[in-house]
């Protein structure tokens, strides 16, 4: 990461930091105390005083003098849930009052049910006693971020229960899984249901570098197997807001408060005062999961919206910045002037072209945001220059744009660069937006394929949090010709026939996947579709292949220099184009903190269920017993 000098690191730290997702990956996944649940019901809060606030002279008049903002820490949530579709990896041992509580579960969501199809001759115990490891009780955590409004996705864990004989949870699939407070307590199972605020199902990614063949790997490396990603198919099913605390409380502020921030956003639903002492505000839907822009901008909101006041202030926050410089407070002045509106915009362009880059940043953020664009052409140039501290997090607040012409002209040149790094940055920004220019293909409800034109060196990205997407980035990529590729244990391979000039992709099958020989072309997005079972039926079959496969084959793919691009002439055959998952700053390898595997592997139930097709259990229950996509 591009270290930054000056106060502005905190607000590199607050745009660049891994979204609330990412919690999800850190290692035990460490309890979040102190936070709220869902807010106290405003008759009965406790109304104490605190002492005044002390703040610097500037922020004197803001909303941040008189009230602190609370729930505002990820508020963690869990649940037991039920893996299928494992390939002999899985085991349903687990505490006898966590397996009462799944049998009621399965009950709950159509197991055994003779109207619900698929699932008619597949009891709870007939499930849980299958004896080929296809299932698995598991352990579902989750944080729901601060300001999450219902239905916003994120991220969730699933992991092995400790003292159960699961070895991987690759290519596993997750049913439907309340999440709630306290919801995997093994002494009180059912707590998620009692008080519900999300639901988890899904596909499961796991650690691609072992997911094909775990065979030399450390006994360590292959623990990781045991932990995977469900990835954004975590569901609020409740708006959490944000909440403002009074220091001192009193109606009549409550309700300046109130009507400030509905004000600023011309929106009356933003804010609502409960009693004296607690203001609930609610982020905006365009701010996405973006909580951490909205909170400093209504903390930093002054009490009076005059235009004469902003050009006041803003010329005198203006000249703090200059004269303190590296000691200026520009993490509170930049979201002051936001706050002000374009009235202030006179007073902060001087300030773009300034020599210090943290000022020059600072006040181009807020113009940005403003619709200044001049400001625009600011940010454009930081993220031009390679020296600059806020190159990255520059393009990251160009994404945040409204969509417009001038905002994708600007990305479509970073595309263009040979800077990676920067690339990844331009092409998440494009998708924020909606880029017209980018070809986005659902691939079989399993993920995003991406065709991203740039006139830059080709390029692969495949993201690790969030939406499932796999981007080719620039120059048409493909797979080298002539080809012998082998992977899963020799069980799959990419041949070159030679009689058609075409490729041959074939897998033996198991018992979770049917033997598929597919025909495809060398374009690698063409072939990436293929892996995901997308494009024309074949008298091979179809591939059915995970998320986790594909990424996992093209890293596989990119280690033995098998991706290259599709004109020869373009540049050396010898470079292999570049491959790169997603990486998240701060975040440590969940292998450290994973239970050991009992030596005991035997211990398995003797019945295996029926199955509703070839080596596969139906599609995951939904709520209320209604099937839903996997």
């Amino acid at each position: 990461m591009i270290r930054a000098p000056g106060i502005l690191r905190r607000i590199i730290a607050s745009l660049i930091a891994p979204r609330p997702q990412a919690f999800l990956l850190v290692a035990g996944l460490v309890a979040c105390t102190g936070c709220y649940t869902r807010p106290a019901d405003p008759k009965k809060v406790e109304m104490p005083s605190l002492p005044p606030k002390e703040v610097a002279e500037f922020l004197k008049g803001t909303i941040w003098q008189y009230s602190d903002l609370t729930n505002s820490e990820p508020m963690r949530v869990s649940g037991y849930g039920l893996v299928v579709n494992l390939s002999g990896t899985g085991d349903t041992r687990a505490p006898n009052t966590v397996r009462e509580y799944m049998v009621k579960e399965m009950q709950k969501h159509g197991f055994g049910n003779p109207v619900q199809i698929g699932f008619e001759r597949l009891g709870p115990e007939q499930v849980l006693n299958d004896r080929l490891g296809r299932t698995a009780i598991v352990r579902v955590d989750g944080f729901i971020p601060p300001g999450a409004r219902k239905n916003q996705p994120f991220d969730v864990q699933v992991s092995a229960l400790e003292n159960n004989n699961t070895t991987s949870l690759h290519r596993g699939v997750l049913y439907s899984t309340d999440l709630g407070p306290r919801g995997a307590d093994p002494m009180s199972p059912g707590a998620a249901s009692i008080s519900l605020w999300a639901n988890a199902s899904g596909p499961i990614f796991v650690n691609p570098s072992f997911a094909l063949d775990d065979s030399g790997a450390t006994a360590a490396q292959k623990l990781s197997l045991r932990t995977g990603i469900v990835m954004g198919r975590g569901i609020a099913v409740a708006d959490r807001p944000l909440v403002l605390k009074l220091r001192q409380p009193e109606k009549r502020m409550a309700r300046m408060i109130e009507r400030r921030i509905q004000e600023r956003f011309q929106d009356s639903k933003i804010a609502s005062a409960q009693n004296e002492s607690e203001i609930w505000v609610y982020v905006p839907k365009s701010y996405g999961d973006d909580w951490e822009h909205f909170a400093g901008l209504i903390t930093h909101l002054y009490f009076t919206p005059s235009n004469d006041f902003a050009i006041l202030k803003g010329r005198q926050l203006a000249e703090i910045a200059k004269k303190e410089l590296e000691n200026a407070p520009l993490f509170d002045i930049t979201y002051c002037w936001e706050g002000f509106g374009p009235a202030v915009l006179p007073e902060i362009r001087p300030l773009y072209l300034h020599e210090n880059p943290d000022v020059a940043y600072a006040a181009a953020r807020a113009g940005a945001f403003l619709g200044d664009l001049a400001a625009e052409e600011a940010l454009f140039k930081f993220a031009r220059d390679k020296s600059n501290p806020f190159q990255l997090t520059s393009v990251r607040v160009l994404g945040q744009l409204p969509r417009t012409a001038r905002v994708a002209g600007l990305l479509h040149e970073l595309i263009d660069t040979d800077q990676n790094l920067l690339r990844v940055e331009a092409y998440r920004a494009m998708t924020a937006v909606g880029d017209a220019s980018i070809v986005s293909e659902p691939i079989q409800e399993k993920f995003i394929l991406d065709i991203v034109p740039s006139k830059g060196p080709p390029f692969v990205y495949a993201s690790r949090v969030g939406t499932p997407r796999i981007a080719v980035i620039g120059r048409r990529a493909q797979l080298a010709m002539p080809i012998l590729f082998l992977a899963m244990q020799g069980r799959f391979s990419i041949s070159h026939d030679t009689a058609k000039n075409n490729l041959k992709l074939f897998y033996r099958g198991e018992p979770t996947l049917p033997e598929v020989l597919v025909e495809s072309q060398p374009d690698l997005a063409i072939v990436i579709a293929r892996l995901g079972g997308a494009g024309p039926t074949q008298e091979g079959g179809r591939f059915n292949f995970s998320y986790g496969d594909v990424v996992a084959l093209l890293q596989r793919l990119s280690e033995q220099k098998l991706i290259v691009v599709s004109d020869p002439s373009a540049r050396k055959a010898s470079d292999p184009v570049a491959f790169q998952l997603q990486t998240v700053p701060g975040i440590e390898d969940p292998i450290l903190s994973a239970p050991p595997i009992p030596e005991n592997n035997q211990q398995r139930p003797t019945t295996a269920p029926a199955l509703s097709g070839p080596g596969e259990y139906p599609a995951n229950i939904g709520q209320n017993g209604q099937s839903a996509t996997r």
